[in-house]
């Protein structure tokens, strides 16, 4: 079963998302933030992250940044679900290496299909296919 984290500040936020996940059958941690969800991925890497961008403390293109500057957790794939819509934020994450990017409110099977994918795309399974997101921009 594939553990999914999600990092969100906001509890009604995590667990929405951890219902959507665990009816897909997939095992669901929550962080609070970005140095909770580092401490977290150290202990026991997850299948994909669930990453919010606006968080106190650290917020979530630097915990990117982070990931993706550790060895360990440099491949691990990073989906970017957050209010933070605008294209400087897409950019920069883009930048550092994330997955996909899902804006707030998101709609209903999105969420599903971009960690779905994810998890097929790093079993190799799918690499050559493109992004849900880049397939439904190209219709």
């Amino acid at each position: 079963m594939p553990t999914i984290l999600v990092v969100d500040d906001h509890e009604e936020i995590r667990e929405a998302l951890a219902e959507i996940l665990e009816e897909e059958g997939h095992e669901v941690q929550q962080a609070v933030d970005g140095l909770e969800a580092l401490e977290m991925i150290a202990a026991s890497p997850p299948d994909v992250i669930l990453l919010d961008i606006a968080m106190p403390g650290m917020d979530g293109l630097e915990t990117l940044q982070r990931l993706k500057d550790r060895p360990e957790s440099s491949n691990l794939p990073v989906i970017m679900v957050t209010a933070q819509g605008d294209r400087q934020n897409m950019v920069k994450a883009v930048q550092l290496g994330v997955r996909d990017y899902v804006t707030k409110p998101w709609e209903p099977g999105e969420v599903e299909m971009c960690v779905n994918w994810a998890i097929k795309a790093a079993g190799g399974a799918m690499v050559q296919q493109p992004a849900p997101q880049q397939l439904a921009q190209a219709s």
